[in-house]
């Protein structure tokens, strides 16, 4: 293949052509759907360490090779007969939530539940690493301090932070299920100066300025109304606390990859989906997979949004935090040269943030 053929407009013209082709057959064939779809997301990430083998050295070319092949695969399976799992069958043994916080609500409690034990005990290391890769101490920052963890989820992080040194840490989050294995790790620690509280991270019952230090990963994006999310957010830090933000970003193939994906697994039911990508191996760690394909709710946004808002609430410290880790995606983007925010956009954006 000549290189010159490999660019961003080929790139998205067969993503376009790959999500038309599975659209057509994700009821008809949805294992291969789902597989396929694993394979394209897992080569989006370059230094993914469960490939052995790639379609190319040039991460571009990788990408490009891997979705013709997945073309070349749905060409040949659209001429073969299957037992189907449509949505009918599928409405028999799932029940519909009412809501898109609802259908979230499972969602995430679903796949808390299955990766649980490999999640939870990394997690401390996780984020003491990348406050150490910036230069902060997170231990210093937050000792005897009181702790807030906006959309707690298992509560994975909310017990790192009190294994760091915060005084107290009140994890909330709307989902019940994430509440619950909260707590129950917790008990499983010995941990008792964490409180985990079901409610809405949009309306927190909190007192305006109550925290010295507020955290928040991977959360307010989910919520369906962003600005007011990081109003709360602010709201209930106090004046000269500190506070961590993670949010996703915005632009480039990858990001829109997600969103096109969801068109085609809305086709194919979750547990289905699951079930597939168990019988291939794939760890339960990884279900970042299900949560794009699945996920409702999911805004990108643009770093100058976000440093703007906190401008306009007066903060001191306005710090965008970089990771080390060899699959986050602001080092992709760093290790990739000029052409790799085509791919990636902004990556993801973390900040440390002082009021």
């Amino acid at each position: 293949m000549n290189q010159e053929e490999v660019n961003i407009h080929s790139i998205n013209i067969l993503l376009d052509d790959f999500i038309d082709k599975s659209k057509k057959i994700a009821i008809k064939n949805p294992a291969v759907i789902v597989i396929l779809m694993h394979e394209y997301f897992r080569n989006m990430y370059p230094n993914d360490p469960y490939i052995a083998t790639r379609y190319s050295e040039d991460t571009l070319t990788n990408i490009y090779l891997c979705l013709k092949n997945n073309i070349q695969i749905l060409d040949a399976f659209n001429k073969l007969g299957t037992y189907s799992v449509n949505k009918n069958t599928a409405r028999q043994f799932i029940k519909e939530p009412e809501s898109n916080i609802s259908r979230m609500s499972d969602l995430f409690g679903a796949l808390w539940q299955k990766r649980f034990d490999s999640k939870v005990l990394d997690s401390k290391k996780v984020i003491n690493e990348l406050f150490s890769d910036n230069n902060l101490n997170l231990s210093e920052i937050i000792k005897n301090k009181n702790v807030i963890d906006i959309g707690c989820g298992s509560g994975r992080f909310a017990i790192a932070l009190s294994q760091l040194g915060a005084k107290k840490v009140t994890a909330i989050d709307i989902n019940p299920q994430g509440i619950e294995l909260g707590r129950r790790f917790s008990k499983e620690l010995n941990i008792d100066n964490v409180e985990f509280i079901e409610h809405s991270v949009l309306e927190l019952p909190f007192q305006d300025g109550e925290f010295d230090f507020v955290f928040s990963k991977g959360v307010l994006h989910h919520t369906g109304n962003l600005e007011k999310g990081i109003k709360e957010y602010s709201r209930v830090l106090k004046k000269d606390g500190h506070g961590f933000l993670y949010l996703y970003a915005n632009g480039g193939v990858y990001w829109e990859s997600r969103k096109k994906m969801r068109e085609v697994m809305k086709l194919i039911p979750m547990d289905f989906t699951m079930q597939i990508l168990e019988s291939i191996g794939m760890p339960s760690r990884r279900t970042i997979f299900v949560d794009s394909w699945y996920v409702p709710i999911e805004d990108h946004v643009k770093s100058e949004y976000v440093e703007d808002k906190f401008n306009e609430f007066g903060y001191q410290l306005i710090q965008r935090m970089k990771s080390n880790r060899p699959f986050e995606l602001d080092k992709i983007v760093l290790e990739n040269g000029q052409w790799a925010e085509d791919i990636w956009g902004e990556g993801e954006l973390r900040y440390f943030l002082k009021k």
